[in-house]
């Protein structure tokens, strides 16, 4: 395993009389943290905690590298390492492989900032689970340049209207969902199944206040489907607004919330009831992936078992079916694709992420309909006969990058929403 270190080299009268390994800031904080957490006492079942709180100061500055939104940042990356590690770590320990999501230590939740002198400090303890939401400005969804509030995204779901639908995640945050009961076909849209994934939940908000308004609309919007990942994120913006937090990706048990056990299905079962009250075989699950380089230096460079996100490629969709599905499922892509291909600004975005992600990475290994990077999967047990997953490259970005990407997933949604419409004729 190849790792970044210090090196010193010394020269005196052009000879090296010194050239050795030295121990970074970054070296002590990370394998002090991992050992710290290697040796915490634990219960003999899962979750072990409420929330492991690792609270890291370095004396490091991050370095603008003059192109977008990049930097250099030691902090981004110890968040990234320390996270992901601590995870990795739970999933040895009961005998998980690696890629697996469905361990559930708990609420993993770094924060790390730059120390205001110039030494390190950490702090690494368990604490309760936060149920406070993060105060912000309030934003309408159709105007939104950054990720709204709990209390913005309740007002905006208030404001569509229908039946109300519940859940409730480990905090006690409520899941809330709205059913707009029609003759339509139904179709469930959903968004922040990640937490940090934010477009995606402004995007569903203003296709389902458009939805609303048609005439024998039928829907369910579920927004924000986990909002004790998403208050972790909106929390630790405020000190680090460019960073991905990868550690609000998951839900407060620690596992993704797509791998909930059926037994407790807590945030999932807004789906379920979703899925149950309206008959609706098409979910468009909108989500996001970093906007900018995601490495992980001092575990092998590239993230384990994400290496497909590591450098992002534009906006794409992947779509999942089940038996007998595939061929509605590519006259989907076919028409959903043809509309987004009408926004010249998504289109021009595309092109320019997946030309250096070729210069920089190859071919991304996706087909392209109609300019549109598509893959596609059979999914046997899957809850919905057919699946729609957007990736926006939305973590970390602001502004006119937000709106774009806001724009294109309620795009995204109501393109599907009318072909499924003549699709279903069809079949009828």
């Amino acid at each position: 395993m190849l790792r970044p270190c210090g090196w010193l080299r010394v020269y005196r009268n052009g000879e090296c009389i010194r050239n050795e390994q030295v121990v970074t800031d970054l070296d002590e904080v990370f394998d002090g943290a991992m050992q710290a957490i290697r040796t915490m006492p634990l219960p003999p079942t899962m979750p072990y905690f409420e929330e492991l709180s690792i609270r890291v100061s370095l004396p490091q500055n991050e370095k603008p590298v003059g192109y977008g939104q990049e930097i250099i940042s030691y902090l981004e990356i110890l968040h990234e390492e320390l996270y992901l590690s601590t995870l990795e770590y739970y999933q040895s320990i009961n005998g998980l492989p690696p890629e697996d999501r469905t361990v559930r230590p708990g609420q993993i939740a770094p924060l790390i900032t730059r120390s205001k002198d110039d030494n390190c400090h950490m702090a690494i303890e368990l604490v309760p689970l936060s149920t406070k939401n993060t105060a912000f400005a309030a934003q309408e969804p159709e105007l939104a340049d950054r990720p709204m509030s709990h209390s913005a995204i309740a007002a905006a779901l208030d404001n569509i209207g229908g039946a109300l639908l519940q859940a409730k995640s480990r905090s006690g945050r409520g899941v809330c969902a709205r059913y707009n009961k029609g003759s339509d076909n139904a179709v469930m849209i959903s968004g922040c199944q990640h937490g940090n994934e934010t477009t995606g939940t402004v995007g569903a908000l203003r296709a389902a206040h458009m939805l609303s308004f048609r005439k024998n609309a039928h829907f369910v919007i579920s927004p924000l489907e986990n909002p004790d990942g998403n208050a972790l994120f909106l929390r630790s913006i405020l000190e680090n607004p460019h960073h991905m937090h990868h550690a609000a990706r998951y839900t407060a048990f620690g596992n993704d919330l797509q791998n909930t056990p059926d037994s407790a299905p807590m945030e999932r079962g807004i789906r379920i009831e979703g899925r149950k009250c309206s008959g609706a075989k098409l979910h468009v699950n909108l989500h996001g992936y970093p906007s900018h380089e995601w490495i992980r230096p001092l575990s092998g460079y590239i993230p384990h078992n994400f290496a497909m996100w590591t450098l992002p490629k534009g906006f794409f969709l992947v779509f999942r079916y089940r038996e007998g599905w595939e061929k509605t499922t590519r006259q989907l892509a076919e028409k959903v694709t043809a509309c987004l291909a009408l926004n010249n600004a998504g289109l021009a975005m595309n092109d320019l992420q997946v030309k250096l992600y070729r210069q920089h990475a190859g071919e991304p290994g996706f087909e392209t309909i109609n300019g549109i990077p598509c893959s596609f999967a059979l999914y046997p047990n899957a809850t919905f006969e057919v699946e729609l997953v957007t990736e926006y490259p939305d973590e970390t970005v602001y502004g006119d990058d937000f709106k774009l990407g806001h724009q294109m997933q309620m795009e995204t949604v109501l393109a599907a929403y009318e072909a499924w419409q003549g699709l279903m004729q069809e079949q009828s």
